[in-house]
């Protein structure tokens, strides 16, 4: 693994087209070492003999992802960057201090090369920086990270309206997708499959509907759900969207089934 790490990160650097600048090799690197990626050992191929070794077309796969990797953390580096008020470089000088801490970057960055919406990558970065700067805090904020590693601004605009209707009707038994879509008409058409990615990943139950309305499905945030929505909402990274109104609205819904 060593001789792997030590050739990567000039490999990824040419296999971006020079987009690639040193931290953002090297964190790339950082998140394969923390992972154990395969993808380390494809990137450990010099660039000459990997068109030989391999199918064109196989080549154009590989280099395609380093790149769209790279043009990732380089995202994630300017939003760090602006959280935290110094160079990136800087921040990991004076915050990545030991193993955990290290490993923990890793597992930030690798997310951050999933990370498809601006939305994703700035809660990664807000994260990453309050973790790092409480070292106490490393642990709970990368299982964070891991909960929401897949789920992108639509998930999470549906989990915020669930967290705030049941964080304002108390004594609600159940949620359904119209009584969301009523208090965020943003929701759209997608919210069915909205609730079933998040139930599927155990940030939502379905439960059995008390009265009436039995056509619909219902559901509530499980304790993994509720611990999630509301870290969102301390690091001050809600979903897009418009929540105004909702708690008003849910209150005159009253503690009445879905």
């Amino acid at each position: 693994m060593g001789e792997l790490v030590n050739r990567a990160e000039d490999v990824v650097a040419k296999t971006a087209g020079g987009t690639a600048g040193s931290v953002v090799a090297a964190l790339l690197v950082a998140a394969a070492a923390a992972t154990n990626s395969p993808d380390l050992a494809a990137w450990s191929v010099p660039a000459g003999a990997a068109t030989g070794a391999i199918a064109e077309q196989g080549s154009r796969v590989i280099a395609e992802r380093i790149r769209n990797a790279a043009e990732r953390i380089t995202r994630f580096v300017d939003a760090v960057t602006d959280e935290a008020g110094q160079p990136m470089e800087d921040f990991i000088d004076e915050h990545m201090v030991d193993a955990n801490s290290r490993e923990f970057l890793g597992r930030v960055v690798d997310a951050a090369t999933a990370a498809r919406s601006d939305w994703k990558v700035r809660v990664l970065a807000r994260a990453f920086v309050r973790g790092a700067k409480d070292g106490d805090r490393i642990d709970e904020t990368e299982m964070f990270v891991a909960a929401i590693r897949d789920l992108e601004p639509p998930h999470a605009r549906f989990l915020a309206a669930a967290e705030r209707l049941f964080r304002d009707s108390p004594g609600r038994f159940a949620a359904t997708v119209d009584l969301l879509q009523d208090l965020d008409k943003g929701l759209g058409p997608s919210a069915a499959l909205l609730w079933r990615h998040l139930r599927d990943r155990g940030l939502m139950v379905e439960m059995e509907p008390a009265t009436g309305n039995r056509g619909a499905d219902h559901f509530r945030l499980t304790d993994l759900g509720w611990a999630v929505a509301e870290w969102l909402r301390e690091l001050g990274a809600p979903a897009p969207g418009d929540l105004e109104g909702a708690g008003a609205t849910a209150s005159r819904q009253g503690a009445s089934g879905g």
